[in-house]
């Protein structure tokens, strides 16, 4: 009984060390990077009204006297233990700072979730049941629509047409707090819109090939002449075949959906994390932006990990795959 979960489990080990790898890699690079811009956050806050002596002060302060190595590796020690240190800015707790934008921004990833899916899922297997009719070019059509309108215009378009012209939702969360989100919902039509819009037509085109693959199959066409049902054919034998692909594709639009959220809440004055990352920049605030960028890196290790796996479950011969 245990030597069928052993490959499982090197693989998951396996996985899960790529990963952690992959984190550390990328916040190694986000701390240089953040080294070579202008300035520091002694530099950058109060710099008209501060000294040079005053800077230096504050710069001992903040601890940006030590060696960035070290401080680098101070921060990761405190980090695995789930301090991620103080901000430079706010002299507030990280931790504490950055509870609301990512409550905001997995609010809009959920939702993204919650209409992405049955929709890419219902538009691919309507096209791909009746592949050349008008229902599937109609689809296919509005998928590549939808692929080759950059996010940001199609963004101005909705707030310029929608909420002002039409008035009909309003055009940007500023002035509204985090609290009151889900008490005004009017408010994430637009983002929601965009940020789906984003994302859906390659699901669609994906699942739409998977449909078209599994129904020239012969398997198919014995379980129909054996008098299998329709929803019975389609739920247990085309679905489980067809949706892998598209499953594991849905890992990879992590990064459509990270250049997504920054012009969403940068159009909408969304308080997410994004619109966060990009203030924690300014003020060189390095505890901020190190802290955002490892929970966002752990959270795309488990969804990838949670993917993969689901995918292998649905098609398990891409099991082989992962582990070759």
């Amino acid at each position: 009984m245990v030597a069928p979960s052993a490959p499982f489990a090197r693989f998951l080990l396996r996985r899960i060390g790529i990963g952690a790898g992959q984190l550390l890699i990328l916040l190694v690079l986000v701390f240089v990077l953040s080294l070579l811009l202008p300035g520091d956050a002694a530099d950058v806050q109060n710099n008209d009204i501060l000294g040079a002596d005053q800077r230096a002060a504050a710069r001992r302060l903040l601890g940006l006297d030590v060696a960035p190595a070290q401080r680098f590796l101070e921060w990761l020690g405190r980090a695995v233990t789930g301090d991620f240190g103080v901000s430079y800015a706010s002299g507030e707790s990280v931790g504490g700072l950055i509870v609301q934008p990512f409550l905001v921004t997995g609010l809009m990833a959920v939702l993204v979730l919650v209409v992405l899916l049955p929709t890419a899922t219902a538009a691919g297997f309507a096209a791909g049941l009746r592949p050349g009719s008008v229902r599937d070019r109609v689809i296919t059509s509005a998928s590549i629509g939808f692929d080759s309108v950059p996010d940001f215009v199609l963004a101005v378009l909705l707030v310029t047409y929608v909420a002002i012209e039409l008035d009909l939702v309003p055009a940007t969360f500023l002035g509204t707090d985090p609290d009151t989100i889900l008490a005004r919902p009017e408010y994430l039509i637009l983002p929601l819109i965009v940020m789906v819009a984003r994302v859906v037509a390659p699901l669609v085109r994906l699942v739409r090939a998977g449909v078209v693959d599994v129904m020239a199959q012969p398997y198919i066409a014995q379980a129909q002449r054996l008098g299998v049902g329709r929803r019975s054919l389609l739920l247990r034998h085309v679905a489980p075949n067809a949706l892998g692909p598209a499953l594991q594709e849905l890992g990879r639009t992590g990064d459509g959906l990270l250049s997504g959220v920054l012009i969403v809440e940068a159009v909408f004055v969304m308080p997410g994390i994004a619109s966060e990352l990009i203030g924690a920049i300014g003020n060189r605030d390095d505890p901020v932006i190190l802290a955002i960028v490892s929970i966002t890196g752990v959270l795309a290790i488990v969804i990838n990990l949670v993917i993969d796996v689901v995918g292998q479950r649905l098609v398990p011969r891409s099991a082989e795959g992962a582990r070759g």
